[in-house]
């Protein structure tokens, strides 16, 4: 992995796929009392202290309060609930109440939701949508907590398509289906769509679907390892509208990021825009 310095304007594309949590939300702040709780419902019901083994699977640490590379990172709520299900099983529960107790512990969204964004929304939004760039949201969480949260931040009529994973047309991350339904749906061409992502899941799913640009952030679970399958890895989501939609009068003139092995030839296709150092 390198890094190069990248001129504003690299690429112009028609529609930017973002992923939810960790890209445009913290996963931490939204998930901790969500992964705590769960596990408080279904020892209440087991009259059993599974806590480490529920953590382990999603892929919780409750000491450093943070979520890390797992299930809950990466996977559907229904994918996610069938491993509890197969947890509880382990533990002498029979199938049938393991699948009881998941139904009736599970909550899709933390119950005191709490939102801390990873950038200014509705400035980033609103600056892609004065370059007509539509804005696409691919998720693997709820429907029910999606909307919840684009309303609460008061960007839900901003949003031009939502894919959630529980959706009837969602094949769950890293399959490139999702990227390509939302291309399709909005017409627009592969090669102008940008996935912005910060787990493997995303930055895989990009890559695989042929996107113009797949972009990894440093926001959520993945570090730069993780996100290899990405084209190029910044900061955060104001990195990566100011990358496309640079601000007039902006005396920064040029962005460093990081350009992964799978974005060299790419990045080279815009060969005018990228500049050694």
């Amino acid at each position: 992995m390198e890094k190069y310095d990248v001129k504003n304007d690299l690429f112009r594309p028609q529609v930017v796929i973002f992923d939810k949590d960790g890209t445009l939300v913290c996963f931490h702040t939204m998930w901790n009392s969500w992964c705590e709780d769960l596990a408080a419902r279904i020892n209440l019901v087991t009259k059993r202290n599974i806590d480490d083994q529920i953590f382990n699977l999603l892929g919780y640490d409750k000491q450093q309060k943070k979520v890390k590379m797992g299930i809950l990172a990466e996977e559907t709520h229904e994918n996610i609930k069938l491993q509890l299900e197969d947890l509880l099983v382990t533990t002498g529960v029979s199938k049938v109440e393991a699948k009881n107790i998941i139904s009736n512990t599970w909550k899709d969204t933390p119950e005191n939701l709490q939102i801390k964004t990873t950038g200014d929304l509705k400035i980033l939004f609103q600056r892609l949508k004065e370059h007509d760039i539509k804005i696409a949201i691919c998720t693997s969480d709820s429907r029910e907590g999606t909307e919840e949260f684009l309303a609460k931040e008061d960007i839900i009529q901003m949003i031009d398509m939502i894919l959630c994973g529980d959706d009837k047309n969602s094949i769950s991350k890293p399959n490139p289906h999702n990227a390509r339904f939302i291309c399709e749906s909005l017409n627009v061409c592969i090669s102008k769509a940008i996935m912005v992502g910060d787990t493997p899941a995303d930055t895989k799913m990009g890559h695989a679907a042929n996107l113009g640009l797949t972009v990894g952030v440093l926001t959520g679970i993945g570090t730069q390892t993780d996100l290899v399958h990405a084209d190029i890895i910044v900061e955060d989501i104001t990195k990566v509208v100011d990358l496309i939609t640079p601000v007039k009068n902006d005396k920064k003139k040029w962005h460093n990021v990081q350009v992964t092995n799978k974005g060299l030839q790419k990045i080279a296709e815009y060969s005018s825009f990228v500049i050694k150092k």
